[in-house]
């Protein structure tokens, strides 16, 4: 054995490079269950953190249902809240909240890139094909730029609407300027990661008429949520016909829930004296599309959410559990999802044998991990939402599945109702928000692992449909 070998500081090194290694082992290995881990274990440091007595106002603790609820909340992005966050949490608090909406952003878009990255090195030649095609040339030699792009895009947007925040609410609203730094800085961050939390004790109802404010806020919402392969795709590729199939398809769905959402909005809304009824005609559109953006998993409310009618809340859920794009801030099964099952759907009924978008035609492992999708998010909604409904009895039977499909989309938008669950509904909608921010990435790396060539075939035997 040679002197190298038995010297203790080169046994150190050996030794922190093999534990190193046997890490990387491991998230190639069991790349979902590590993801999966990581948020468990960081949710658990955040709500430890939030027990301490210095992290609220009165210097009281929290129990600790309370503060994991926040922390899951604060990094599955989601937003709803037991306290009100500007007045029950202390400075110490608020940026723990912050940082961990910040890692939760973060976290999932890298997460993203990375899995993909992860599947297209271990599985064949063809599935690395159709991955790379499906998540803008993803591949494990960029992921280190890209990871390193993603973060200053996310840097550099949530500093933008920053500065623009700071300027408007001194020049706009008279802050001083400590209160628009702090007040700037948690809404930037919280815009680009969809989370839906502010500040101030009516979110942003005090702007509800605020073009200069909304407008940079709804930008920013967009911009995280829509993810950032398309996002690269329309930076990169500078023409609508080289973008990616994903882009397209992403970017046409947004437009149309964006659109047609805000549309039905104002005028489900238009005479509810309670939310849009009293409001001048340019505040009425301007709420009607803001509520649309943040209907998609952002959170952020200008109006009373409760009050909103019958229709509108069915509208919000049904844009909530859709949500925004894969591999951004913002939660549901993803536009890209609901829109290749329109596609499969549009296909079936023009009695087409290939499904088609631009030119292009879809696979049919697409097709299937789609609808894997969408069934498997309404079975969670529905389910875990029947029991939220048993261990809520005191609770009106309609704010509660609203609250479960809030929950599971983390979209973090509430008729009032968060606080007042018992102990066990606290922790299924924990479980709620937690499943939804990984399982859609859990969802596709497992549905992506099982893609193997298959060398023969049953017989096909067809089975009578409607």
């Amino acid at each position: 054995m040679s002197d190298r070998k038995l010297h203790p500081e080169h046994l150190v090194e050996r030794l922190a490079v093999g534990t190193v290694d046997r890490l990387l082992n491991l998230l190639f290995a069991r790349p979902v269950q590590v993801v999966a881990l990581v948020f468990l274990v960081v949710s658990l440091i955040g709500a430890t953190a939030l027990s301490f007595p210095g992290a609220t106002e009165s210097g009281q603790p929290v129990r600790f249902v309370d503060a994991w609820f926040t922390a899951v909340s604060a990094l599955c992005i989601t937003g709803l809240t037991v306290f009100d966050v500007a007045s029950h949490w202390s400075a110490y608090g608020e940026t723990i909240i912050l940082i961990l909406v910040q890692l939760g952003g973060l976290g999932i878009m890298s997460a993203s890139v990375l899995i993909v990255a992860l599947f297209s090195r271990t599985m064949g030649f063809g599935i690395r094909r159709g991955l790379a095609a499906e998540n803008s040339g993803i591949t494990p030699g960029n992921v280190r730029p890209l990871l390193r792009l993603i973060i200053g895009f996310t840097i550099a947007v949530e500093a933008i609407l920053a500065m623009w925040l700071l300027f408007w609410l001194v020049a706009g609203h008279d802050y001083g300027l400590e209160e628009a730094i702090r007040h700037a800085l948690f809404m930037a961050i919280a815009s680009f990661n969809n989370a839906g939390m502010t500040l101030w004790p009516d979110n942003l109802v005090r702007f509800q008429a605020d073009w200069f404010f909304l407008i940079p806020v709804m930008a920013t919402i967009i911009a995280g949520s829509i993810g950032y392969p398309v996002f690269r795709d329309l930076w990169t590729q500078r023409g609508w016909r080289r973008i990616s199939l994903h882009g397209r398809l992403t970017v046409l769905g947004f437009a149309i829930l964006l659109i047609g959402g805000a549309i039905l909005f104002i005028i489900l809304e238009w005479d509810n004296e309670a939310t849009m009824g009293a409001m001048a005609p340019h505040a009425h559109v301007l709420n009607g599309i803001f509520l649309s953006v943040t209907s998609r998993t952002a959170g952020f409310n200008t109006i009373d959410t409760a009050s909103l009618s019958d229709q509108s809340l069915m509208l919000v859920s049904f844009l909530m559990f859709i949500g925004g794009g894969s591999a951004g801030t913002g939660g549901g099964i993803k536009v890209g999802t609901a829109m290749i099952v329109l596609l499969i759907v549009w296909s079936e009924i023009r009695g087409k044998p290939d499904v088609e978008a631009f030119g292009r035609r879809i696979g049919e492992h697409n097709q299937r991990r789609a609808i894997s999708v969408v069934i498997l998010g309404a079975i969670l909604v529905m389910g875990l939402g029947y029991l939220l409904v048993a261990v809520s009895p005191h609770l009106p039977s309609r704010d509660v599945m609203f609250e479960a499909i809030s929950a599971f989309s983390t979209t973090g938008l509430s008729t009032g109702i968060t606080a007042q669950f018992t102990d066990p509904g606290k922790y299924l909608i924990i479980f709620l928000m937690f499943v939804g921010r990984v399982g859609p990435i859990t969802l596709f790396a497992a549905l992506a692992s099982r893609s193997k060539p298959v060398y023969y075939h049953y017989p096909k035997e067809e089975v009578l449909i409607g």
